[in-house]
């Protein structure tokens, strides 16, 4: 009985599918505003302007922090870009209204291309 009370909660992971969209990937620059270094995925937000100039906040969803720093990747790849434009090559969520989508890349300001997800308009997910 004691086991029983030992066990650890098992959360569900969600797949990409029931989310967002492969078939509507596309390039969204904006001014990076923001980063959540955290577990079970890394979350970074842009400030983007629609054609209008109107701006909206978008928030990305990477990969675990484990799977970024395996890559090569680091939390202040993001701080010390804070504030400058970016590019996320990124698929959108299925809700109309959330402004948010699953990044695969985010180009820096200094030319450096960060895989930050999986190739997913590619079937890899």
């Amino acid at each position: 009985m004691g086991g029983l009370f030992m066990a650890a909660p098992a959360f569900p992971h969600h797949t990409f599918s029931v989310e967002y969209d492969a078939s509507k990937c596309s390039d969204m620059s904006g001014t990076l505003t923001k980063v959540d270094w955290q577990n079970p995925h890394v979350y970074f937000y842009l400030d983007v302007k629609d054609p209008n100039n109107q701006v909206s906040s978008w928030g990305f969803e990477a990969v675990s922090v484990a799977f970024l720093k395996r890559s090569g990747i680091q939390k202040h790849d993001f701080d010390d870009n804070m504030g400058k434009m970016v590019t996320v090559r990124a698929c959108v969520g299925k809700s109309a209204t959330a402004k948010r989508a699953a990044a695969e890349t985010v180009k820096m300001p200094d030319g450096r291309t960060l895989r930050v997800g999986s190739d997913y308009e590619h079937g890899e997910n």
